[in-house]
């Protein structure tokens, strides 16, 4: 079965069997090596005569190919020249596997041309189409008219998931493994034969290496109708970075009218980068917004900034910057500088473009530095200033020391000194220093089944007063002992129920705490409010958040919790505390303006929290007056989540003589893929609404639709009314303004019904 040409170079033919060939290429010779026989092809009805042609030397170059094997019904060819293979033709090259029903090879150029029913595999890409010619090891060819699918990941933190391609062209151009060039083609991420979307273009680029994807006379097509048309267009195929424009975002507000933002990213380096957005505004003008990012091993910021040259509405320019900057020097030394600031204080009411701001009250403007030992020593110095968008002004910070020594335990005792020494300026306020010194000395016995700590310490502080508005001397000094001690038991048992195995828990805590009266009405007042009187509070030191009041105490806390864990997995399914605290003298230090405490016990707090039922959680708190038979506090939630995009939430938040809130969330599917997301909350003490949301979302698998509402009270008391619509389009590119990131803040429970694309511009609205 052997013949030779006329020069007498070998011929070798196979007929009528299966026949497989394998092509050792070790650079930079090739040799026939042998040939061999193999099984009978399944249902062929004879013997099947197996070709192995091998190429060999003694050396092999460490960077050469695997071996090449084709297989064939029928296989002609020339030795050290050509292969030329018929009917059912595969030929496979490492991660490359190429289907034809004719193809020939040319060993000498290591090229091959493929037709009919061709299909090429490479990784997780496959191509059909009626005719190739590929040379094999560059992965450099011509493909006609080719469909095609092609698969890589996109990795979001630390997840990935594949991104799909799908399309055809009248012509591929193979350059290499991750790069196809295309003529007259189409592209979507739409699996469906009949996609929902896709790009037509008269040239399209795909770049994986790059994460590019570009076009030439380019045409949009959403449901068979056109939709735009651009002479040029970039998209990114995965995850990387590329330089070019984003995704065009647009909305509307009763204060900004029709809004539409067009980004341009500039990829400048792999660790910076930066994100020009024009934003046209229909009732206020032109803004021009940046961002620039940058990235280090010891260091890394953010430097956004705003500017709308003039304002048509108030008739000047407006602006905002952010810069925030943290870094690393080394040897344990730290730095973060955090700077904002706006042109006035109804900026974010009026040309925010992110929901969360229009809520902002105060603005920070610090810069620090820390240092620590790495173990029992930690100091930094902080300057700091405030700038007041609603509410009472603050306190600026210039600057502020502070430090603090621990010495880790020995024999159960342990030992804490903070100190801070802090420089107050307000305006027409109290201004100077206050320093204080803290030392502290506890002993932890810690067992299974119970703890005790007793603590002593010795509050100083010292006010060196430049400027005093308040009644009371320039310089003053407090010194203070404080003692308390800490106990609690736990107990536990097994249970059952409904054949499931539990253990409850009984956890008793007792904390008594004794701070002798020292007048201190004659001291400024800083940074000292009321705490909230909560589970958190009731075991503190002092009454007050701040050292400017500490208050006198000769009490006791008493609280019991118990809790439900699953035994086999371990989880808290339910939670229950009781608790209150008993005074044995009365109060005798205030803030201005404050009524002294009455009566000896302090209101009685309840919670409760955990899952009810497998689908439904609860949590409780309540807060009762037993002295005037009054509820002070009571929030109520109710939460129902059967299933992914399924959930329902009430919540009732009662804080006496303040404010009576009810919210409502709700995101259901509707029908199809339609989904029903809404909130509705107020204060229905003044019968005010505080915000709603009504929206509607589809997802048609390779494409997303959400149009939103939102109506939102502003610090100014105005409201502020915003509409978003949205086309996400199979992770490709996004159109519009994204409301996921107000519905993940306002619904409980908010569930994407697709994987989301990060806003570009400065963060999520």
């Amino acid at each position: 079965m052997r013949d030779f040409n006329k020069r007498g170079s070998p011929r070798f033919r196979c007929v009528p069997s299966l026949s497989r060939f394998q092509i050792l290429r070790l650079a930079p010779f090739s040799v026939l090596f042998a040939f061999g026989a193999a099984p009978a092809a399944a249902g062929a009805g004879y013997s099947v005569e197996v070709f192995r042609l091998a190429i060999g030397q003694a050396a092999v170059a460490a960077a050469a190919p695997g071996p090449t094997h084709i297989e064939a019904l029928k296989i002609e060819g020339q030795q050290d020249v050509r292969v030329e293979a018929t009917d059912k033709v595969k030929i496979l090259r490492d991660a490359m596997r190429l289907d034809a029903d004719e193809a020939n090879y040319d060993l000498l150029t290591d090229e091959v041309d493929a037709t009919g029913n061709v299909k090429l595999f490479r990784a997780n890409d496959t191509i059909t189409g009626p005719h190739l010619h590929l040379h094999v090891d560059e992965q450099v060819g011509t493909f006609d008219q080719p469909v095609f699918e092609i698969q890589r990941e996109r990795t979001t933190g630390q997840s990935r998931r594949p991104i799909k391609g799908f399309g055809s062209a009248d012509e591929m151009q193979l350059e290499g493994e991750n790069r196809y060039i295309l003529q007259n083609a189409s592209f979507t991420t739409c699996e469906a034969n009949d996609p929902a979307w896709y790009l037509k273009a008269r040239e399209l680029d795909l770049d994986y290496k790059r994460n590019d994807g570009s076009g030439t006379n380019a045409t949009f097509h959403f449901q068979g109708i056109p939709m735009f048309y651009t002479p040029a267009i970039s998209f990114p195929l995965t995850s990387e970075r590329r330089s070019g424009f984003l995704a065009p975002t647009f909305g509307t507000s009763n204060v900004t009218g029709f809004d539409l933002t067009l980004p341009y990213y500039f990829n400048l380096a792999p660790n910076y980068d930066d994100t020009l957005a024009p934003r046209y505004l229909g009732r206020r003008g032109l803004q021009l917004n940046n961002e620039f990012r940058y990235l280090n091993s010891n260091y890394s910021g953010i430097l956004r900034t705003e500017w709308l040259p003039e304002d048509q509405v108030v008739g000047k320019s407006r602006s905002a910057v952010s810069f925030v900057h943290q870094q690393n020097f080394g040897y344990g030394l730290t730095g973060r500088v955090n700077y904002n600031a706006v042109s006035d204080k109804d900026y974010f009411n009026d040309l925010s473009s992110r929901v969360t701001q229009t809520s902002t009250d105060t603005l920070f403007r610090e810069g620090a530095l820390g240092w620590t030992n790495g173990t029992w020593f930690s100091s930094s110095v902080l300057a700091q200033r405030l700038q007041t968008i609603a509410g009472t002004p603050q306190y600026n910070r210039l600057p502020q020391v502070s430090a603090q020594a621990y010495f880790p335990e020995v024999s159960g005792f342990s030992i804490k000194v903070p100190f801070d020494a802090t420089y107050f300026q307000l305006g027409d306020a109290d201004t100077g220093w206050r320093a204080y010194g803290y030392p502290q000395i506890q002993y932890n016995y810690v067992r299974p089944e119970g703890f005790i700590t007793p603590k002593l310490g010795l509050h100083m502080t010292q006010y060196d007063l430049d400027q005093r508005v308040s009644a009371g001397p320039a310089n003053a000094s407090r010194v203070l002992p404080i003692a308390s001690v800490d106990a609690g038991l736990f107990f536990e048992r097994a249970m059952e129920l409904g054949g499931k195995a539990f253990e409850q828990t009984l956890e008793p805590r007792l904390y008594y705490l004794n701070v002798p009266y020292r007048y201190q009405d004659n001291l400024p007042v800083f940074d000292t409010a009321l705490a909230d009187f909560n589970f958190g509070q009731i075991f503190s030191e002092n009454i007050y958040s701040g050292v400017d009041r500490i208050a006198n105490a000769n009490q006791i806390t008493a609280a019991v919790s118990s809790r439900l864990i699953d035994h086999e997995t371990g989880a808290e399914l339910l939670r229950g505390s009781f608790g209150t605290r008993y005074y044995f003298n009365e109060q005798r230090v205030t803030l201005p303006g404050q009524q002294l405490r009455v009566g000896q016990i302090a209101d009685l707090l309840a919670e409760f929290s955990g899952q009810v039922l497998p689908s439904t959680t609860v949590d409780f708190f309540t807060q009762y007056n037993p002295r005037d038979s009054q509820i002070e506090q009571a929030n109520i939630g109710l939460r129902y989540r059967p299933g992914f995009a399924r959930v329902a939430s009430l919540a009732y938040r009662y804080t006496r003589d303040q404010f009576t809130d009810v919210d409502v969330a709700l995101q259901w599917p509707i029908y199809g893929g339609f989904y029903g997301v809404a909130r509705v909350s107020g204060d229905a003490r003044v019968d005010k609404l505080t915000q709603a949301i009504a929206g509607l979302e589809y997802n048609g698998g390779c494409w997303v639709f959400r149009a939103v509402a939102n109506r939102l009270l502003n610090t100014s008391g105005l409201y502020t009314n915003a509409y978003y619509i949205q086309f996400e389009f199979g992770g490709v590119v996004s159109i519009g303004n994204s409301p996921v990131s107000l519905l993940e803040r306002s619904v409980v429970g908010y569930g994407r019904i697709n994987q989301p694309i990060a806003d570009p511009v400065f963060g999520s609205q």
